[in-house]
């Protein structure tokens, strides 16, 4: 099965400073639905055929071994709301983190996907973390 890098690890590649020993990869696992697959101790595997975002990054991702930044950014938007949604916050700040990291690195300026999957004022919150990215890189 294709396995896509993302997550902390695919963000260490890049230079990402935030240090994780998960090891999260994008799949299309066509015989389940199950979003979040856990593949062993330290692996998980998110399983595009669970859910329609995912299978969208995936399509974009499908030829890559390691997601694209773009890609990442849109990901990362996507746990960080997931994340203040379940009320993990320290997780939402590491998404956060991890956001920042792509926003600088890269110059990415706006996540276009993850808009379709979650709420106006979710996306207001998103959008004001990469906005402040971009006025610190130009300021």
């Amino acid at each position: 099965m294709h396995k896509i890098l993302i997550g902390g690890q695919a963000l260490v590649s890049l230079g990402s400073t935030r240090a994780t020993n998960d090891v999260d990869y994008l799949v299309n696992d066509e015989s389940t639905t199950d979003v979040f697959i856990h593949h062993n101790v330290n692996e998980d595997w998110i399983n595009a055929n669970g859910h329609p975002f995912f299978k969208e990054i995936y399509e974009l991702e499908k030829d890559n071994i390691i997601a694209s930044p773009q890609s990442l950014l849109e990901l990362k938007a996507f746990s960080l709301v997931q994340h203040c949604i379940n009320r993990k916050f320290q997780k939402a700040d590491e998404a956060e983190f991890d956001m920042k990291f792509l926003c600088r690195t890269f110059n990415l300026t706006q996540v276009t996907l993850v808009q379709r999957y979650i709420t106006k004022g979710q996306f207001f919150e998103v959008t004001k973390i990469i906005h402040k990215v971009k006025t610190e890189n130009n300021g």
